[in-house]
C-alpha cells in the first residue's frame, strides 16, 4: 500500500458534519468507535484517516444485548493499494474494497474496508438545536 497521508489527512480535515450520515446507527458509530477500537483508530490515523468520519457503514439490526454489528465500514484513502491487500488488528480485518458507492473523487485513491465492528447501541434523541437544517 502506498497511501498519500497528507492528501488523505486534508480530505478528512475538510469533511464537515453534513458529509456524515445522520442516521442513529451511523451517529452511534462515530460517537463510539474511537474509544472502543483504539488500535484500529491509531492504524487509520497512520494512513491519514479519521475513524470518526466513515465514508460508509453497513450496520445490522441491534442484537438481543443491544449491540450493533457493523459488517463493513469504509474509508477513503488517497494513494494506491494492491487489490489483495489485507491486514488484521485484533478481530478487525482490513482490505481494499471492491464494492462501494461512487466516491466522486478524480484523484488516485481507494476505499478501505474494515470489519466487523461491534458497538453498544443507545439511540440518542436529537434536539431541535442539533437537528440538521434542511
Amino acid at each position: 500500500m502506498k497511501p498519500n497521508i497528507e492528501k488523505t489527512r486534508a480530505y478528512y480535515r475538510n469533511l464537515g458534519p453534513e458529509n456524515i450520515c445522520s442516521c442513529a446507527y451511523c451517529q452511534n458509530y462515530c460517537a463510539r468507535v474511537k474509544a472502543a477500537y483504539p488500535e484500529v483508530a491509531r492504524y487509520l490515523d497512520s494512513l491519514g484517516v479519521d475513524i470518526e468520519k466513515p465514508f460508509e457503514t453497513s450496520p445490522l439490526e441491534p442484537d438481543e444485548n443491544g449491540y450493533l454489528e457493523y459488517c463493513v465500514c469504509q474509508y477513503v484513502v488517497f494513494g494506491s493499494c494492491p487489490e489483495d491487500f489485507t491486514r488484521r488488528i485484533g478481530d478487525v480485518t482490513f482490505g481494499r474494497s471492491d464494492c462501494h458507492p461512487n466516491t466522486k473523487i478524480d484523484e488516485e485513491h481507494f476505499v478501505l474496508d474494515l470489519y466487523p465492528i461491534h458497538l453498544p447501541f443507545e439511540e440518542t434523541e436529537v434536539t431541535d438545536d442539533e437537528a440538521p437544517e434542511m
